[in-house]
């Protein structure tokens, strides 16, 4: 088996950027995707299009949160288990993790009929409107994916830890552009609206599953499909929970958190609504800089810890958090500083109003790239060294309870509601970033030293 990628011996720097690179450059083929999408669905469909695209992604990260426990906890655990030179517990780990989400999938497909009107009344508030339909069309179709996304999730991660990041880059890729073909067909050819973006993903999607397949039944790698086994067992799945759970924690509270701001948002007026829709929209593209460097991280992190080799460990997270830092800045000041072009993209033929408001919020909002990164760094690792409880806590902090305070406390004091509307992610992901960095420096010897990374 040929293996350039050499884990426990490239130097960290080039050997981070031999992941970041191909995984960046995966995540920006699908950020240029969602850009040629928010575009083509704000000129045929209009705003309300974009704002649906935007609430499926305030919601879907519910669902998500279970895939991504598997994702990270049995990412970490195979990770180390390749490090180790087991790869009979990797592969267990492997088959795990794809019955449990190709279950779990299943299940959010047979209830999606039933719940998905519940859901979108919830975010959008009178069916009546053009808002609730285009919704309801693009969530209906996305639920029912959900088994594929979930499958394409651990698929890619996996086969990231078992030494080629690249394939996975390479079948974003090849996902995507069957995606613009098919937006084109379904959405302007064919005048489908949200519905057949949704159906276009989707299809995208499984054909990135079918070229994973492919790749991991030549067996390349460490895992393998011949001989795969439906298992439900596994013997260290309080372990993969353990790895695992702060992402589902995560997950879950950065979805309250935004509801939050929705529900704040819905206070002003629909107009505001539409705004928060785009936004975050655009948000979630520019947090695919971030996640890749997590994503990079990960990898080379649990598989050191299985070698033993503590100071790779703490290398890979010094020099990612350095790096995310900086990555902020640049992200912040994009939003101050062509705030009326991004916001241009997604909002099409709306009035100029519309657009000026738009701008002025996306430089606020933004702010919170200045730490989104480093929390995701100090996440990751908490996670790969098994700190259960202060990685909880740092999730918790900065998806939802921080939040309140922005948005239901300080305004009664200061007012400026809408400024502070627009800030209460930058205040969450600051304030926790400080908190729990604080704690875990004053307790550095239980969180950085070579026993508590090897433990």
């Amino acid at each position: 088996m040929e293996n350039k990628i050499q884990l426990d011996k490239d130097s960290i720097r080039p050997l981070f950027f031999k992941y970041y690179i191909p995984i960046l450059t995966s995540l920006l083929s699908v950020t240029i995707h969602q850009v040629i999408d928010g575009a083509i669905l704000a000129n045929y469909v209009g705003k309300e299009g974009v704002a649906a695209v935007g609430m499926f992604g305030t919601i879907i990260t519910v669902f998500i949160a279970f895939g991504l426990t598997l994702v990270i906890g049995g990412g970490i655990l195979i990770g180390k288990n390749i490090g180790a030179g087991n790869y009979a517990k990797a592969q267990r780990v492997f088959q795990f993790t794809t019955t449990l989400a190709i279950l779990f999938g299943l299940i959010i497909t047979i209830l999606t009929p039933f719940v998905v009107n519940d859901i979108v009344s919830f975010l959008v508030g009178n069916s009546e409107t053009e808002l609730f339909d285009k919704t309801f069309d693009y969530m209906f179709w996305g639920f029912m994916w959900i088994p594929i996304f979930l499958l394409r999730m651990i698929l890619g991660n996996v086969v990231s830890h078992d030494g080629a990041p690249k394939v996975t880059r390479n079948a974003s890729i090849f996902g995507v552009v069957v995606n613009i073909i098919l937006d084109i067909l379904l959405i302007i050819v064919f005048p489908f609206g949200t519905e057949g973006a949704s159906i276009a993903t989707g299809i995208s999607v499984l054909l990135s599953v079918g070229y994973l397949v492919f790749y991991i039944n030549k067996e390349k790698g460490h895992l393998r499909i011949r001989n795969y086994k439906f298992t439900l067992k596994l013997k260290e799945w309080k372990e993969l929970l353990n790895y695992g759970v702060p992402s589902f924690v995560s997950e879950i509270s950065f979805s309250i958190g935004l509801l939050l701001i929705n529900m704040r948002m819905a206070q002003f007026g629909a107009v505001f609504v539409s705004v928060f829709g785009i936004i975050n929209y655009l948000s979630f593209i520019f947090l695919r800089l971030f996640t890749a460097a997590m994503v990079s991280a990960l990898p080379i992190m649990s598989f050191n810890i299985g070698a033993k080799l503590p100071n790779r460990v703490l290398g890979i997270f010094k020099f990612s958090l350095l790096f995310t830092f900086v990555l902020g800045i640049a992200v912040v000041s994009l939003g101050f500083l062509i705030p009326e072009f991004l916001v241009t993209i997604f909002s099409g033929s709306e009035s100029e109003e519309f657009k000026k408001m738009a701008s002025a919020s996306l430089g606020l909002f933004f702010f919170f790239f200045i730490v989104a990164g480093p929390n995701y760094i100090l996440g990751a690792y908490l996670q790969s060294i098994g700190k259960l409880i202060p990685s909880i806590i740092l999730n918790l902090l900065k998806g939802c309870v921080l939040v309140v305070i922005p948005l239901f406390l300080i305004p009664d004091y200061l007012g400026h509601e809408k400024e502070w509307t627009w800030l209460s992610r930058t205040f969450a992901e600051i304030g926790a970033f400080i908190l729990v960095g604080f704690y875990l420096f004053n307790k550095r010897e239980a969180f950085f030293s070579d026993k508590a990374i090897l433990k």
